[in-house]
C-alpha cells in the first residue's frame, strides 16, 4: 500500500507573472523626473538622448508602439547601483522602494528592507520598455524576462532560453496549462499577445494537464503518469499540485490521517481498491499520510509544504509478526481467498503477509517439490501451512516456504506463480500415474506417516515412491457406500491399496468403479472397525454383520460360515459347508486370519498309518472319511488327515 507522493512542489502559481502592468503614459516625451511622490515615471530624462545599451529596448514583442519606448537618459544609472545579491544571474540592480511603483515592488525580490531588486531594462528605460518576442514552452509566444524576476526565477528550469539573453527566460503570453494570461506579454509598452492561446491537452478527467516531460523536474517526474495524455513526452500534472495547493485532509485506511489526491497519480490509480474516497471530491482517493502496514511516510502528507498532524497509524501483526491484519474489504477477491485470519482478533480481518502487502512485485522464484519450479510464499497463508510438512524452504527467507507452480499430481496449476502479474516459465512436472491411472507415484518424504502405512509401491518404478490414490488426497473426500461381503455396508476403496488387494477375491466390486472393490465397514470374521467408513469424518450407518460360527466344538465355534463366491476355488473345494446356510462354507478360523495358513504336521494311524499328514478340525472331513482317521498327535477335535489321497493318489487340501 505504499504511496510515495510529492508532485506538489511542481511548478507552484506556473507562468504567472504580473509584473507592474502598462507603465508608458508620457509618449517618450522629456517629462519631469518624478510623479509627485518620488517613484520613477515613464518619461523621466536627464536632458539627453542616451543610448540604454538593453537588447531589450528593441525587437520589440506584438508591435509595440516605438512612441511608448523611452530612449532618452534613465532617472538612474544602473552602474551606480548596488549589484543584487541575490541575483547571481546578473542584470538587476538593487533601488531604494520608495521609488518603485506599489504595483511592482510585490513581484520583485528584496535587496534588504530598503530596497528592491529591479532588473536593468526597467532602470534604463525608466520603466518604458518592450520585451524582445520569443517561442516558449510548447513552441507558444512569450517575452524574454530577466531571471532576477521571483516568478521567473522559480520556473528557470522549466522555462526555455530561446532566444533571449543568458540571464533571461521566454516566458509564455499565456498559461498552457489554463489558456490565461500570463501577464508577460503586457508589461510597459506591449500591447498584448498577437497569437491566440495554445493550451496543453488536459488529462486527468479534466483536472490536470498533459505537461512536456522535459518541463517537469526529475524528482517529481517519477510521481507522474502519462493518464490519457496522447503524447509519450509529456506527463500528466493535475491542476491543484501544479497551483501549489495544499491537498484537503480526509480519514484513510483504518481511520488514519489522509490527503485526497487525484486518482491519475500512478500511486493512486494502482491502489483504487484499497483507497478510500472519504470526504473527497470527485476523481480523488484518500491517500494515508502513513503505510498502515509498515507505519513509514507514504509523502501523501508532504505535498507542497504539507506536514503530518497525527502519528502513524498501523494495523494490527500478525504471521509471527510478518504480516498485517487488513480489512477484508480493502484485499482484492483473487487474493482473499488465499488469505485466513491467523491470528487477527477481528473477524472482519484477513492476514495479509507483508511479502505480498507491501510490494507489488512477484514472489521470489524457488525449486519445489520434485525440483519443480515454484515461488516463496509465506507459510501463514492458508494453503501454504496445510502442506508445510511437504513444501521446501528452497533459497527462500525464513518463515517461506517454496509453492510449485503446478499441482505435481494434477498439472493444474497452483496460482502460486501467477500472482502480481506473474507466470510460470517452465512446464508442469508431475508424478509418475499408478492405480490404473488413478493414483500418483509420490515420493514417501511427502506423506504423512500414518498415511504412508497405509500405502503400496503397486507399479511406481521411481526408488522410494508410494502410489497415492488421487481421491484419498482430496480434501473432505469420502468414499461412496455400497453392499460388501455378505450384503453388509461397505465403502468403495481403490483396489492398489494393499489392504483391499490382499482381499481382492474376498471383496466384491457391488457399485463401485472398475478400479475399486467393496470394502465393508466392519471386518465379518470379529466385528472389528476396517476404518474403510470413517474417511473424512464418514461413519458407518449400519451395527456390524459378523459370520455366522461353525465347526463347533467344546461350545465353541472354530470356524466361521463364509460365502462360498468370495473363496478361491482351491481353498472352497476343500472345506465343508458344515451346518452353514446353503451358499456358504465352513472356513477354520486361522484361515480367516491368515489365508496362507496350513494346519500342524502329523503322521497317520490305523489303517492310513505312516503317512504324512495334518491336524484339521473333524469338521472338515466327511462322515465316512472321519472313520478311517485317527487323532494320532493331533489336540482334541481334530484328526490326522493324510496329505495325499491313498485311494486317487490326489493331493488331499489337508497340508495346504
Amino acid at each position: 500500500m505504499r504511496a510515495t507522493l510529492g508532485v506538489g512542489s511542481l511548478a507552484a502559481a506556473m507562468f504567472v507573472v504580473a509584473c507592474g502592468g502598462d507603465s508608458g503614459s508620457s509618449n517618450g516625451d522629456a517629462g519631469t523626473g518624478t510623479d509627485g511622490g518620488g517613484t520613477m515615471d515613464a518619461g523621466a530624462t536627464d536632458g539627453g538622448a542616451r543610448d540604454t545599451g538593453s537588447s531589450s529596448t528593441t525587437d520589440g514583442g506584438g508591435g509595440g508602439d516605438d512612441a511608448c519606448v523611452s530612449t532618452g537618459r534613465p532617472l538612474l544609472n544602473p552602474e551606480d547601483l548596488p549589484i543584487c545579491p541575490s541575483c547571481p544571474a546578473g542584470g538587476a540592480r538593487c533601488i531604494p522602494a520608495g521609488i518603485v511603483p506599489a504595483e511592482l515592488r510585490d513581484q520583485l525580490q528584496d535587496c534588504d528592507m530598503a530596497n528592491e531588486c529591479v532588473p536593468d531594462v526597467f532602470i534604463l528605460t525608466n520603466g518604458r520598455f518592450l520585451l524582445p518576442s520569443c517561442r516558449s514552452v510548447g513552441d507558444a509566444e512569450g517575452r524574454c524576462l530577466s531571471v532576477c524576476v521571483p516568478a521567473v526565477a522559480a520556473q528557470a528550469d522549466m522555462l526555455p532560453v530561446a532566444t533571449c539573453a543568458e540571464n533571461e527566460r521566454c516566458v509564455p503570453c499565456f498559461d498552457p496549462t489554463s489558456g490565461e494570461e500570463t501577464g508577460a506579454c503586457g508589461l510597459a509598452c506591449d500591447p498584448g499577445p498577437a497569437e491566440p492561446p495554445t493550451a496543453f491537452e488536459r488529462c486527468c478527467g479534466g483536472i490536470g494537464a498533459c505537461v512536456p516531460r522535459d518541463l517537469v523536474p526529475a524528482d517529481q517526474a517519477g510521481q507522474l503518469g502519462r493518464d490519457t495524455c496522447a503524447s509519450d513526452t509529456t506527463l500528466c500534472a493535475p491542476d491543484a499540485l501544479i497551483a501549489g495547493d495544499r491537498p484537503m485532509s480526509c480519514r484513510s485506511l483504518a481511520d488514519a490521517e489522509g490527503r485526497c489526491l487525484p486518482e491519475c497519480l500512478p500511486a493512486v490509480s494502482s491502489q483504487l481498491d484499497r483507497l478510500p474516497v472519504s470526504s473527497c471530491g470527485m476523481g480523488e482517493r484518500c491517500v494515508p499520510c502513513f503505510d498502515p502496514t509498515t507505519g513509514e511516510e507514504t509523502g501523501g502528507c508532504r505535498v507542497n509544504g504539507d506536514m503530518p498532524a497525527e502519528p502513524p497509524r498501523t494495523f494490527d501483526r500478525c504471521c509471527g509478526g510478518r504480516g498485517s491484519c487488513v480489512p477484508s474489504t480493502l484485499v482484492a477477491p483473487e487474493e482473499a481467498a488465499q488469505l485466513g485470519r491467523d491470528t487477527c482478533t477481528d473477524a472482519a480481518s484477513l492476514c495479509a503477509p507483508d511479502s505480498l502487502a507491501t510490494t507489488s512485485t512477484p514472489p521470489p522464484s524457488c525449486r519445489s517439490v520434485g525440483d519443480a519450479e515454484g515461488r516463496c510464499l509465506s507459510s501463514c497463508l492458508p494453503a501454504i501451512a496445510a502442506q508445510a510438512s511437504l513444501l521446501p524452504r528452497s533459497t527462500c527467507a525464513e518463515g517461506d516456504l517454496c509453492a510449485p507452480c503446478f499441482d505435481p499430481l494434477t498439472g493444474m496449476s497452483t496460482g502460486a506463480c501467477g500472482l502480481r502479474g506473474d507466470m510460470p516459465a517452465e512446464p508442469p512436472r508431475t508424478f509418475d500415474r499408478c492405480c490404473g491411472g488413478i493414483g500418483a507415484c509420490v515420493p514417501r518424504s511427502l506423506v504423512p506417516p500414518e498415511d504412508a502405512a497405509q500405502l503400496g509401491t503397486d507399479s511406481c518404478t521411481t526408488p522410494d515412491t508410494l502410489c497415492a490414490p488421487d481421491e484419498l488426497r482430496a480434501e473432505g473426500f469420502r468414499p461412496p457406500a455400497c453392499r460388501s461381503v455378505a450384503d453388509a455396508e461397505g465403502r468403495c476403496l481403490p483396489s492398489c491399496l494393499p489392504a483391499i488387494a490382499a482381499q481382492a477375491a474376498m471383496l466384491p466390486r457391488s457399485t463401485c468403479a472398475a478400479t475399486h472393490l467393496c470394502a465393508p465397514c466392519f471386518d465379518p470374521t470379529d466385528g472389528t472397525d476396517t476404518g474403510a467408513c470413517r474417511q473424512s469424518g464418514d461413519m458407518p450407518t449400519e451395527p456390524p454383520y459378523v459370520f455366522p460360527g461353525c465347526c463347533a466344538y467344546g461350545g465353541a465355534s472354530r470356524g466361521r460360515c463364509v460365502p462360498e463366491t468370495t473363496l478361491p476355488p482351491e481353498r472352497a473345494s476343500s472345506l465343508p459347508q458344515d451346518d452353514c446356510d446353503m451358499g456358504d462354507l465352513c472356513v477354520p478360523n486361522p484361515f480367516l486370519d491368515d489365508p496362507d495358513y496350513t494346519f500342524p504336521a502329523c503322521v497317520t494311524g490305523g489303517l492310513l498309518g505312516g503317512d504324512p499328514g495334518a491336524c484339521v478340525p473333524d469338521c472338515i472331513v466327511g462322515f465316512f472319511e472321519g472313520l478311517l482317521l485317527t487323532r494320532s498327535t493331533c489336540a482334541a477335535g481334530e484328526l490326522c488327515a493324510p496329505c495325499v489321497n491313498p485311494i486317487t493318489g490326489a493331493e488331499s487340501g489337508a497340508c495346504g
